[in-house]
C-alpha cells in the first residue's frame, strides 16, 4: 500500500526526511501500518538501534521484499500480511511511540506489468493489493451496476463525464467477459477529457483501483485506532497522495485535536522539497501530516 520505494533498488521513499525528523526521542515501539517495500522502516530502525517494529502490508509480494530489505533488523521486526484497518486489535494501548501510514498504491504495485494498475502495461485488469482474496476490477466492471459505476467513478475518481462512462462500460460487458488495461483505457479516453499532462484514463484507473481495495472504507475509523494506540508524547504521521485520502486524515486529526488529548503538529501539510520532486516524479502530490498524543508535563514528551 505505500509508496516506499526498495531500499536495494537505490531508491528513497517519498517524504523520507521528514518521517525520520518528526519521530519522537526516544523511539522504541514503532508501527508502520502500510509497509510498502519498508523505506520508511529500515530508515528508522537505522536511525533507532532500541526500537522494535511491527508493520502491516495487504501485499504479500511486498512483504516479501521488504523483509529481504529489513534482513539487519530481524530480530526486532513483526510483519504482518494484514490491512491495518482490521489488525490493531492485540497491539496495548498506550504502547506506541511513533506510527506511520503512506496510504495508496505502492511503486511495486504501479511498476508490476502483470497487476494490472497502471494503463503504461498491457495486462488483465486486476488491480488488487491483496492477491488472494476480493473482487478484482474486471469483476466490478462486470458485475456493478450502472448507477454504482457512475458512482465510483464520481465519487472515487472526482470524474466529470462519469455518467457517459459508466454507460459505455455497461454496452461493452455485453460482450466483453475480460477486461484488460488498454481496453479499459480506451473506452475511457473515448468519453472522457484530460488535461495537459494528464491522460484521460488517469482519474478513471484511480477510480476503479480505490474501488476494488476499498481503500477509503474504514480509514477514518482505522487512523482513530492507531491515534488512541499512542503512548504519551507518541506521535501519527500520514502521508496521502490524493485529495479523497487527505481530506480524511485532515478531519481526522481536527476531530483528534478538539478532544483535547492530541497537538497538531502540522497545521498545513508537509510537501516534498523541490530536490526530492526533481528525482521523483510521484513525491509530488504527497502530504504529509502529524498528530502527537498529549501526556502528562515530562511523561514521555518528544523532544
Amino acid at each position: 500500500m505505500a509508496h516506499g520505494e526498495s531500499v536495494s533498488a537505490g531508491h528513497v521513499s517519498v517524504l523520507r526526511r521528514e518521517i525520520l525528523a518528526f519521530a519522537p526521542q526516544p523511539t522504541k515501539r514503532i508501527l508502520d501500518a502500510t509497509l510498502g517495500l519498508g523505506g520508511h522502516a529500515h530508515a528508522l530502525l537505522s536511525r533507532h538501534p532500541e526500537a522494535s517494529l511491527i508493520a502491516f502490508d495487504r501485499d504479500e509480494e511486498a512483504l516479501a521484499i521488504a523483509s529481504g530489505a529489513l534482513a539487519p533488523f530481524a530480530e526486532r521486526t513483526e510483519l504482518r500480511h494484514r490491512d491495518f484497518r482490521d489488525g490493531l486489535q492485540d497491539i496495548p494501548p498506550r504502547s506506541l511511540c511513533y506510527a506511520i501510514a503512506d496510504l495508496g498504491v505502492s511503486s511495486l504495485q504501479l511498476d508490476s506489468q502483470e497487476r494490472g494498475f497502471s494503463f503504461r502495461f498491457e495486462a488483465p485488469l486486476d488491480m488488487r493489493m491483496d492477491t488472494r482474496s476480493g473482487r478484482s476490477a474486471s469483476d466490478i466492471l462486470n458485475t456493478a451496476s450502472e448507477k454504482e459505476l457512475e458512482r465510483i467513478l464520481r465519487e472515487f475518481g472526482e470524474e466529470p463525464k462519469a455518467k457517459a462512462i459508466a454507460r459505455s462500460i455497461v454496452m461493452e460487458r455485453r460482450s466483453r467477459s475480460r477486461w484488460t488495461t488498454s481496453a479499459f483505457a480506451s473506452l475511457v479516453r473515448r468519453d472522457a477529457r484530460g488535461r495537459p499532462g494528464l491522460d484521460p484514463a488517469t482519474r478513471a484507473f484511480q477510480a476503479l483501483r480505490i474501488a476494488t481495495n476499498s481503500e477509503l472504507s474504514g480509514l477514518e475509523v482505522g487512523l482513530e485506532r492507531l491515534a488512541h494506540l499512542l503512548r504519551p508524547g507518541g506521535r501519527l504521521a500520514v502521508i496521502a497522495f490524493h485529495s479523497l485520502e487527505d481530506r480524511i486524515v485532515k478531519n481526522v486529526f481536527r476531530s483528534l485535536k478538539k478532544t483535547g488529548g492530541f497537538e497538531l503538529l502540522t497545521p498545513k501539510p508537509i510537501v516534498p522539497q523541490d530536490d526530492e520532486k526533481g528525482f521523483n516524479a510521484r513525491s509530488r502530490s504527497a502530504k504529509l501530516r502529524v498528530v502527537s498524543k498529549r501526556g502528562d508535563e515530562g511523561e514521555g514528551r518528544p523532544a
